[in-house]
């Protein structure tokens, strides 16, 4: 299955399913550098295309403008010129630091991705928006710029840690509830076939869980590549998720599910939403492991500390967020499956329900 997304200036995102080995009959090799992360390369380097290989830290700490710096250099080490294509192999991080050094080498080259986590191939290898953190909050520096191609190998997702996992299908439910219908029964049915007992999908239930997302997002990006409007509706959960996730240093989904969770009861205070599919959502992603309440997310935080200290903490998170306008921050909130608004909400309210929230 080929899915595509039209970019500003003509530029066409191919997004396909195969193994990564195949990507060397699609390359040019010489104009090649591979971008991925030392721990990546010695489990999966035999499947890598012959090229250079650049690499970086794990995780979100290569996302920062040291890296950033570092890999600059690399690329002058390697006479990377207006021809050459940045093949980035690994999870979200290794993605967006890539994308952007990339998108801003003199003045853009080539890239493509292959996500080797499931949270990567549903989220940040699709869409076009690559950056990096500054000062502990996420991607405040960075382009919107598709790449090339992106080559979704699911089989990848097999020497996948569970918490990992788990941290993709946050971003699998979030797409379940903006798409509703078939889509959600689909991921629903896979947690009731077996997932609060550890048992993942097949690899040909996962295929259809990462097309399905897939599909939602490139169509959503398609028609709004920018976030000038309905691609506002795929931060659902990101505003709280974001707070979270730089006060307590959890997992990027974890973060986002426990925002989720939290931003649909407050849907269903508002008298938006209907509280038996708030309870459904919920559910959903504690059938995969994720927490559903800054009370959950907290209680998981590596430094726990007091309660108190650490919702203030991420409320105070909140009021740095890109969607902020004012006194007034953009927020996706839910009405129904499948269905979601955007709409300004007064951060004073916001930060209010986060100290307070279950």
């Amino acid at each position: 299955m080929d899915i595509t997304i039209a970019g500003t200036g003509g530029r066409v995102s191919r997004i396909a399913f195969g193994p990564l080995s195949g990507l060397a009959a699609e390359l040019e090799i010489k104009r090649t550098v591979i971008v991925t992360d030392g721990l990546l390369r010695r489990v999966h380097g035999s499947e890598f295309p012959p090229c250079p290989v650049i690499e970086v830290e794990r995780g979100e700490a290569a996302k920062s403008l040291a890296a950033l710096e570092t890999l600059y250099g690399r690329f002058l080490d390697l006479g990377l010129g207006r021809d050459s294509l940045v093949l980035a192999i690994g999870g979200g991080a290794i993605s967006d630091l890539a994308g952007f050094a990339a998108s801003t080498w003199l003045r853009g080259v080539g890239f493509g991705f292959a996500p080797t986590t499931l949270l990567a191939m549903v989220d940040a290898s699709v869409g076009g928006k690559n950056g990096v953190d500054f000062r502990g909050l996420k991607n405040l520096v960075g382009t919107f710029s598709q790449p090339d191609f992106v080559r979704m190998d699911v089989s990848l997702l097999a020497t996948l840690p569970d918490v990992e996992f788990a941290s993709g299908m946050a971003e699998v439910v979030k797409h379940a509830v903006l798409a509703g219908g078939s889509y959600f029964e689909l991921v629903e049915a896979a947690a009731r076939r077996g997932a609060g007992e550890g048992r993942r999908p097949s690899p040909a239930e996962l295929e259809a869980i990462v097309s399905g997302s897939v599909e939602l997002k490139a169509l959503v990006v398609s028609r709004d590549e920018k976030e000038s409007g309905e691609r506002r509706k795929l931060n659902l959960g990101h505003s709280v998720g974001h707070g979270i996730e730089a006060a307590t240093g959890l997992p990027h989904g974890h973060s986002v599910a426990a925002g989720l969770g939290t931003i649909c009861r407050l849907a269903v205070r508002k008298g938006r939403m209907r509280a038996e599919e708030c309870d459904r959502i919920t559910r959903l992603l504690g059938a995969w492991g994720l927490p559903s309440s800054i009370s959950a997310a907290t209680a998981l935080a590596p430094a726990r500390g007091d309660g108190s200290a650490l919702r203030a903490s991420i409320a105070a998170a909140i009021a740095a967020d890109k969607k902020r306008r004012g006194a007034d921050i953009l927020v996706a909130l839910p009405e129904a499956l499948g269905s979601v608004s955007v709409e300004a909400m007064n951060l004073a309210e916001l930060q209010a329900y986060v100290m307070e929230a279950p």
